[in-house]
């Protein structure tokens, strides 16, 4: 019941938004963001502590980009709420969303394997599946499902409604059938690629620490041989509109050493994503829990050989030094 009525106030206030010009609804996003994140100490403190180590800045720069990235993260809830006026004005679709790169797009395409795309969760990420759906490129992801019933609710509507294709964790396995299905249609398969992999992800370095990358987006591009696509959406310079980014396609390398080609490929992968997250840091949500399993707990980290986890470990440690070295400083 108390779900219904939260849904049904949620596209009301969807409804009043799609009514508005777009740059009022951002507007409203980029006051409400800090406004209601800031209240959140524990997301605060997590954001500046994951800045400084990341970006290896003083807390007081950690601080300032942290009240961007709430900025930011307002604007784009609201967009999430405009979605239907989006979906409306679909031949004005590179008024909201435009696409750097299309030919990259294209080329990844053309190679008829299903492609394997590589993001994270910068900028507006609902828009990224949304602006390629309507900009004509069948697309899925698979969705972690949200504890927020009338939340996901309308969120899987609006997503249906733009074209785009996902599958939701949680439903015995079903997403991973459709996932693979999608892939042999020659869709593009999203994967938000900065999420902790758990004990069964691959060990790598990212944002000066060792980081559990999860297998999925390593494990398709193996599989089907499809190209992996680096393809992130950033909000524009001006904050009104964003751009999807679209890098250059590569494939999963083989040396014939499995273990070692899971590594290769996923510190590949992160290093992409990191490179891309540290050109546009702002875009980035920081304050996300991304390193709660430690090194030790990652499954593949504890059958790595000495020789290996040094590799590994001895850039993190030489980093780790650093890091401290600007925290005693604040």
């Amino acid at each position: 019941m108390l779900s219904n009525v939260k849904y049904y106030l949620l596209k009301m206030v969807s409804s009043i938004l799609c009514r508005m010009p777009y740059k009022n609804i951002l507007a409203i996003g980029s006051f409400l963001g800090p406004a209601i994140m800031n209240r959140i100490p524990k997301q605060r403190n997590r954001g500046i502590e994951q800045i400084m180590t990341g970006l290896l800045c003083e807390r007081e720069d950690a601080e300032r980009l942290l009240n961007k990235v709430y900025q930011r993260v307002g604007m784009s809830a609201m967009e999430m709420l405009y979605m239907p006026r989006l979906c409306r004005e679909k031949l004005h679709i590179d008024e909201y969303v435009s696409i750097d790169h299309p030919e990259y797009l294209e080329a990844a395409y053309a190679e008829g394997k299903g492609i394997v795309g590589l993001t994270a969760h910068v900028g507006n990420w609902e828009w990224l599946g949304a602006g390629l759906a309507l900009h004509g490129y069948d697309t899925s992801a698979i969705g972690k499902k949200q504890r927020d019933d009338a939340l996901m609710r309308i969120i899987n509507e609006y997503r249906a409604e733009s074209g785009e294709h996902i599958y939701l964790t949680g439903t015995g396995g079903y997403e991973m059938i459709a996932a693979a299905r999608s892939m042999k249609k020659n869709h593009i398969l999203g994967f938000l690629s900065d999420k902790d992999g758990d004990r069964v992800g691959i060990p790598v370095r990212f944002m000066n620490r060792i980081f559990s990358f999860p297998q999925g987006p390593v494990v398709f591009a193996k599989k089907f041989r499809a190209p992996v696509l680096p393809i992130f959406v950033v909000r524009n310079e001006d904050r009104i509109g964003n751009t999807i980014c679209v890098g250059k396609h590569f494939y999963y390398e083989e040396t014939g050493d499995k273990k070692h080609d899971l590594l290769v490929n996923a510190q590949k992968m992160a290093t992409i994503m990191e490179e891309f997250i540290k050109a546009h840091p702002a875009d980035w949500m920081w304050f996300q829990h991304l390193f709660w399993t430690e090194p030790w707990s990652i499954e593949m980290y504890c059958r790595m050989t000495d020789e290996e986890k040094r590799k590994l470990s001895t850039e993190y440690l030489l980093r780790k030094e650093r890091r401290e070295a600007v925290h005693e400083k604040t």
